[in-house]
């Protein structure tokens, strides 16, 4: 393979910008430019790096051998092992021979490339910002010209800048998703009228935008002091079947007395976890779980599982508590309309024991007191209530004033 050096930079360089350029999704561009990079260097192994800024780590996501397993499994922190140190100082490593030896190296039993010689790790960098480390592998010692590094270094330069021009789209795309999503909701909860729609649409508006296994909806009973389901859209059948979780005493249960929210990386790991087996059997991994918020007070939470092991992102975590505001207020019109409707039926129903203690003291020649007593009697006897009886005797004055005319 001829060194890069032999090689028309111009033709190179070139070549790389037309890639960026191109209209290829973030994977094949990765793909295409470690392809590049192992051509012009002649190396044995190419490994990119992107940076996980809500974990602080540093992810493993393209190389040209198949690392199918290994991709989006191997994290380090930034500062830690040499490509961690390369993130954290923004500064190119370069090391000709026994790699392994340098104090910062640090070994994964998965990739065969941290027995070769020689590394040369660069830092993707855009506009300033850290997107992720490039890594180049020898298997045999390997001096890097200066060339070699440049070139690698523009290589880093504009796959630095096609990455963050990509999540700026995925972002942008994801917000008209989650708009939309949010506009969809304001129109069910002015159409529906019964409460349980509601959260149910929520609940699977929730999941789907989200791309999650498991949503729920759960609503505090003040007198039990527990949290009860009310709505999910779950991949399971076993997580409806959940019984009501103690809020003095249970994960989730901490978000309405803490009013705040809680993002449990694995819930597997959380001793105040109450369902470790639930979550095995059905593969939840992460819980994101925001607070139902009313007049300063929970009522409630929205309880998000994803199935693999991640950190929610603030978009996320923003997102979900815009809908868990929507749904509060979804929840306190429906309490509020029912108040009213019971004010409604206990006004109407006085109305209706009056008209009827009037036919009663009327017809009978009772005074107000018996004829209450009379209604009140009569109900407890036949077991019905004292509206239903009230209705009874009013209907029955209606058919006999239609029966007499001249009554």
């Amino acid at each position: 393979m001829a060194p890069p050096e032999a090689r028309s930079q111009v033709e190179l360089l070139h070549q790389i910008s037309n890639i960026v350029s191109s209209n290829l999704g973030l994977e094949r561009m990765l793909q295409e430019l470690i392809a590049m990079a192992v051509d012009v260097t002649g190396c044995d192994a190419c490994l990119v790096y992107l940076v996980d800024h809500a974990s602080h780590e540093i992810v493993l996501r393209a190389s040209q051998l198949p690392h199918a397993p290994e991709i989006g499994k191997i994290r380090m922190k930034i500062g830690e092992g040499i490509t961690g140190w390369v993130a954290q100082h923004k500064s190119v490593v370069a090391l000709a021979a026994n790699a392994a030896a340098d104090a910062r190296f640090k070994t994964f039993q998965a990739l065969p490339e941290d027995t070769y010689q020689a590394f040369l790790s660069v830092p993707l960098i855009s506009n300033g910002e850290l997107i992720g480390v490039i890594n180049v592998h020898h298997k045999a010692k390997h001096p890097h010209t200066p060339e070699e590094t440049a070139l690698i270094g523009f290589i880093g330069e504009q796959l630095g800048g096609a990455i963050a021009k990509s999540k700026l789209e995925e972002r942008t795309e994801s917000a008209a998703r989650r708009m939309e999503a949010l506009a969809g909701l304001a129109r069910t909860i002015s159409e529906e009228d019964y409460l349980d729609r509601i959260l149910q649409a929520i609940a699977e508006m929730v999941a789907e935008t989200l791309d999650s296994p498991v949503c729920s909806i759960m609503l505090v009973d003040e007198d039990r002091r527990e949290l009860v389901i009310s709505a999910a859209r779950c991949s399971s059948p076993d997580y409806l079947h959940k019984k009501p979780l103690k809020i003095e005493d249970s994960l989730i249960g901490r978000v309405v007395r803490e009013g705040r929210v809680i993002a449990i990386r694995d819930v597997l790991e959380e001793k105040q976890y109450r369902y470790p087996e639930l979550a095995r059997r059905t593969g939840l991994a992460s819980l994101l779980s925001v607070p139902l918020m009313t007049r300063e007070k929970a009522i409630g939470t929205i309880n998000l599982y994803t199935r693999e092991v991640r950190q929610f992102t603030e978009d996320e975590i923003g997102f979900v508590k815009v809908v868990a505001g929507q749904a509060a207020i979804a929840i306190e019109n429906a309490r509020l309309m029912s108040e009213a409707l019971e004010i409604k039926r206990t006004l109407e129903a006085r109305k209706l024991m009056e008209r009827a203690k009037g036919i009663l003291q009327h017809k009978h020649n009772l005074t107000e007191e018996e004829a209450y007593l009379r209604l009140r009697n009569e109900s407890r006897r036949l077991r019905r209530s004292m509206r239903d009886l009230a209705e009874a005797v009013i209907l029955a004055d209606d058919l006999e004033r239609k029966k007499s005319p001249n009554a």
